[in-house]
């Protein structure tokens, strides 16, 4: 939190406070101060971390291994359920156009886009279930121990699950063997535990306000590009040559990653604990991340903070469904997409949003909160799914993306609105729930999603995007609820709150 100088109190006062109870007045300026309430706990925030801490080299080639190899996948289980039925291949063909009008035809594309949809579904449940027990956790015990453990475990886990596709796709095994590296990837804590150590790291070196707001949407921008650059890379080279060289090139990169980040990357967290936690203590760390949402403390954080994720649920799980679903829908009649229109098309649209984005927020962060921000994209988001699920032609999903231009940015607001609501000593917690909820997300939505992506193939293959633009609305109304009573908040003089230290 940002403090003047009369709000600095110092450490033997600290002391002096926890033990006489003494009161503290606090001051709300305006909707970006931090309202929290951390009982048990000092409320002084440690100056951030002065050096230059490589955050964004290591979102940037995790998220590039992680997207790159999602079409990989994609598209070598969608050739070899084609090759099963002895259909053409959608994705080394452009006949798909020339068959749309053959009802046998039609059938058969139906059946490898059902068939593929499911191991789809089976593939999100192997890495992301496992995985969420594992980022509550770790998101928790990286407030004690520090951030570096939640970065290295995911690496390893995408390490190993790479390592198994590249047997898959070597030994030519049956497409069952790839539910062994997405488990590995789950019980490794999978990107929900990276997700919890990189922003946790951005909330350990920044302070609270509009520089942490840019900071985490650098971050998050940087981890999009990271997404585009897998993309566009795996779409042109598995059309120019085949599955395996790809998968070589991201076992390298994730490799490297995993040394930079044990022998080079700092850690930001301060004032980490020696001692070894009992299994009670253990239990403890898991119970922190749900306090948030069923403990309230006295400036009523807690429905602030229950709204805050429920975007979460929404927004990103808008983007995990979009890199799954509309690699099938593009595929597919009327469009007929080839990998590369495809790749092409998610990289420049997640480019060019991201500029937009960046420009965005910091032109307007001065002068508007986060949260307004986050209503402008999932308006944006809004037009882009209606759009798109109503599309009979290329042009109109081109058109959608212009329309959803600014739609990835609610994630990156949000995180700021949570990283202000916690102490420092909570922001792994807290990130860890967020996580948590984005998994969640990604495993019941994206299940359920290409459910009705299945089931819809035959009538209205865009109804789920329809669908997903009924969640962002509510999103909206959720977030315009939370907008007013922050600033209603901050339009208050005062707030007494008092402070206890065990």
């Amino acid at each position: 939190m940002s403090v003047h100088k009369e709000d600095v109190v110092g450490k033997h006062d600290v002391q002096n406070l926890a033990r006489e109870s003494a009161e503290v007045e606090i001051t709300k300026k305006d909707e970006r101060t931090p309202l929290i309430h951390n009982e048990g706990k000092s409320r002084l925030w440690p100056p951030p971390v002065r050096r230059y801490v490589p955050v964004e080299p290591v979102a940037f080639a995790y998220y590039c291994c992680i997207i790159m190899s999602m079409p990989l996948i994609e598209f070598y289980m969608y050739d070899k359920i084609a090759e099963s039925y002895g259909g053409v291949n959608h994705t080394t063909s452009h006949q798909c156009g020339q068959r749309a009008d053959n009802s046998s035809e039609a059938k058969l594309e139906n059946k490898i886009q059902s068939k593929a949809a499911l191991y789809n579904i089976l593939l999100v449940t192997a890495s992301s279930f496992p995985g969420i027990i594992q980022t509550i956790f770790l998101g928790s015990l990286s407030d004690r121990y520090g951030r570096k453990l939640s970065i290295i475990l995911p690496l390893c886990g995408l390490l190993s699950a790479l390592t198994v596709y590249l047997f898959v796709f070597e030994l030519h095994l049956p497409l069952g063997y790839l539910f062994i590296g997405n488990t590995i990837e789950g019980f490794s804590g999978s990107f929900g535990t990276m997700l919890t150590a990189i922003f946790g790291c951005a909330a350990d070196i920044t302070p609270v306000g509009p520089k942490r707001g840019f900071r985490i949407t650098v971050i998050q921008a940087v981890m999009s590009f990271g997404s585009a650059s897998g993309s566009l890379v795996a779409g042109i080279w598995t059309q120019m040559v085949n599955f395996k060289q790809p998968l070589y090139f991201l076992i390298a990169l994730s490799g490297a990653t995993l040394l930079f980040t044990i022998f080079i990357f700092p850690e930001t967290r301060r004032n980490l604990h020696k001692e070894r936690l009992t299994v009670k203590d253990h239990l403890k760390l898991l119970k922190i991340s749900f306090q948030f949402y069923t403990k309230d403390t006295p400036d009523k954080r807690r429905w602030k903070l229950i709204v805050s994720l429920m975007t979460f649920f929404t927004s990103f799980s808008v983007v995990l469904i979009n890199t799954t679903v509309l690699t099938l829908y593009l595929l597919a009649t009327p469009f007929c997409w080839s990998k590369i229109q495809i790749t092409s098309y998610s990289a420049a649209r997640t480019i060019i949003n991201w500029i937009c984005i960046l420009g965005l927020t910091h032109f307007l962060l001065g002068r508007f909160s986060e949260v307004t921000i986050a209503i402008i994209g999932c308006v944006s988001n809004i037009l882009f799914l209606g759009i798109l699920g109503c599309a009979e032609s290329s042009i109109f999903v081109i058109v959608a993306a212009a329309f959803g231009i600014f739609s990835d940015a609610p994630p990156a607001m949000m995180r700021s609105v949570m990283s202000k609501l916690v102490s420092p000593d909570e922001q792994g917690a807290m990130f860890s729930s967020v996580s948590t909820m984005e998994m969640v997300a990604s495993s019941l939505l994206g299940i359920v999603a290409n459910l009705i992506y299945k089931a819809s193939l035959s009538f209205f293959p865009g109804l789920i995007f329809v669908i997903l633009s009924g969640f962002i609305f509510m999103t909206v109304l959720m977030l315009g609820a939370l907008s007013y009573s922050l600033k209603k908040s901050s339009s208050q003089p005062s707030q007494t709150i008092t402070v206890t230290k065990d």
